[in-house]
This record gives structure tokens, sequence and C-alpha cells, in this order.
């Protein structure tokens, strides 16, 4: 499958915001059980390493993959409810959507895990020094 440079680009450039607004769609509970299961089915479909999409030429394989995927998120996207579509537009855009809300938690948790290990290693190595 060929692509144009513009369409790359323009992928390119949406791939973030078409993230997070289907990571907060795929949470949200107002959007439909069955369109979040088509998304699923065909994320699974795609990245199916038994289903391959041509792969002799490794780029364009490759390429088919993303188109796919691309298409599936859209689809998703396009069958959401319009107006759940457009709260999460603006939260996205103020940073204070569900995926932001989520990065933020993973951030702190991690944060305080890696704190807590440091303090264990520290510990740790504190009384090597003095068993020696």
């Amino acid at each position: 499958m060929l692509f144009s440079l513009g369409l790359l680009r323009r992928i390119a450039r949406e791939l973030p915001r078409y993230g997070k607004l289907t990571y907060c769609l795929y949470r949200d509970p107002r959007v439909p059980q069955r369109n979040k299961m088509a998304l699923a089915a065909a994320m699974a479909l795609i990245l199916n390493p038994v289903v391959d999409v041509p792969l002799r030429l490794p780029v364009f394989g490759e390429m088919d993959a993303v188109a796919l995927t691309v298409l599936a998120v859209r689809l998703f996207v396009e069958k959401a409810p319009k107006d759940v579509v457009a709260e999460h537009q603006e939260r996205i855009a103020l940073g204070s959507s569900m995926f932001d809300q989520d990065l933020r938690r993973s951030r702190a948790g991690l944060r305080g895990r890696l704190n807590e290990l440091r303090e264990r290693g520290l510990a740790v190595a504190r009384s090597r020094r003095r068993m020696a």
C-alpha cells in the first residue's frame, strides 16, 4: 500500500491525539460496549501474528497494519456518541482527560515505588557496611 508523504505527516500529527481520544472513549461507560468489542477484535486481528498482512515486502506490510489500525480507531471514534467525543476532545485540549489523569497517577506511583526501592537498596548497603 503506497502512502503519500502528506498523508503520513497527517497520521503522525494526529496519532497522539487520536490515541488519547481512543483511550478515553474506551474507558467511558457511555460508549456502547459493542463498539469497544469491535475495536478490540479489530486490533487483535491486526496484531495477530498468525493472520499477517503480506510481510514479504517489509515496509509495505507494516504500513498495511498501520493503515488498518488507523481505520479501526477512526471508525471507533466516528461511531461513539458525538457529545461524548466532543467532551473528551475538550478535556484532552485542557490536559484534564482520563488519559492525562491516569498518566499522572502512574508517574506518581512509579516515583513512589522507585523511592521505596532506592531506600531499600540504601538500607541493604548500610547493613553490609556495618557487617564488614
